[in-house]
């Protein structure tokens, strides 16, 4: 069951008393939780009816005896068991699993339990784990769909007072690399983006120059700039903003290494588009983010495969120089740069 499952049965009321949330949003799991605990518990009784449970130290005992208790002052108390151990390794005894899914099918009116499993370890559920699951209401919270997706951040933009265009928010999609396959960006972090950029609205209109600014890395944005003023050729651009992060080694190593990734990618997306490859299929098959990758493939245009293979090894051979003693590191970066 996903995210419209467990609201549809929370508006409807038939959530039952014994819950069980996994899945990759752990935004999700905290918002229902929340939800549920707003809605049960007397906010100024929460150190007595509202429960938190360690499950890598607890007991069945411990969970059995908390979810059987009744609330002192709120209408029930909530009761939460964060990644309880045997869900994912072989402790205990047959009759500790057997009294769990006992309580997990009884008609306890005493408190709602909730058992949560962090998305981390949410691939590593066993077959006990998956039992629970059955006996209780399990819900597992999976990435929202787009259309979801766009009614969470609707909400987060209005609630800020701003507006934000569709166009503006298919690019912060796009350009968070949420939809990426095994992509670790998730709803807290485009959560977390959005609060940075409501903040940092200056009207109430959201752009995507303001977008791009707070979401991309210092380093990246630089990288950017850098193959940008470059592929114009603007050497004295090119040249100001290499004599820049020239002045700190750490950073001109970690400028290098990003360039080497983004040319790898400027290689690779004209390969793949000469076999007839689009970008949004160039991107699901590397992994690599679509922004990067069409920023990639727009410098990418305005050399020969071969120039860039040769560009390619001209920055393997300066990260090994640098690294080696042979060349140092001020010299190296801006030779490369005139050479582009």
């Amino acid at each position: 069951m996903a995210y419209k499952d467990f609201y549809n049965d929370y508006k409807a009321g038939n959530l039952g008393n014994t819950l069980f949330f996994y899945g990759e949003e752990d935004y999700l799991m905290d918002w229902a939780c929340d939800l549920l605990i707003n809605d049960n518990v007397d906010e100024m009784s929460r150190s007595l009816d509202l429960q938190i449970i360690d499950g890598e130290n607890c007991t069945v005992s411990d969970i059995t005896t908390a979810a059987r208790a009744y609330s002192m002052f709120s209408e029930r108390r909530v009761v939460v068991v964060r990644n309880y151990r045997p869900f994912f390794k072989k402790v205990g005894t047959k009759a500790d699993e057997d009294e769990l899914l006992t309580l997990a099918g009884s008609d306890n009116d005493s408190s709602i339990l909730i058992f949560t499993v962090d998305a981390e370890r949410s691939g590593d559920i066993n077959a006990f784990g998956k039992k629970l699951i059955k006996a209780c209401k399990g819900y597992e919270f999976a990435r929202l769909d787009r259309a979801e997706l766009k009614g969470f951040i609707k909400k987060r933009v209005r609630e800020a007072g701003n507006i934000l265009g569709q166009r503006e928010m298919d690019y912060m999609i796009d350009l968070s690399g949420y939809y990426n396959k095994n992509s670790e960006y998730y709803l807290k972090n485009i959560m977390s983006d959005l609060d940075r950029i409501n903040n940092a609205c200056a009207g109430d209109q959201i752009t995507n120059t303001l977008i791009e600014e707070l979401m991309i890395g210092e380093a990246d944005r630089f990288v950017f700039n850098l193959i940008d003023s470059m592929m114009a050729g603007n050497k004295r651009k090119s040249m100001s903003l290499a004599t820049e992060i020239a002045r700190d080694e750490g950073e001109v190593m970690k400028v290098i290494g990003l360039l080497i990734k983004q040319f790898e990618i400027m290689y690779d997306a004209i390969e793949l588009t000469n076999e007839g490859m689009s970008i949004p299929q160039i991107a699901k098959a590397t992994k690599v983010n679509e922004f990067r990758l069409k920023k990639a493939y727009q410098a990418a245009r305005q050399f020969s495969k071969a120039r860039l293979k040769e560009l390619l090894i001209g920055l393997y051979n300066i990260d090994k120089d640098i690294k080696s003693g042979n060349m140092g590191w001020e010299l190296a970066f801006e030779l490369f740069v005139v050479s582009v």
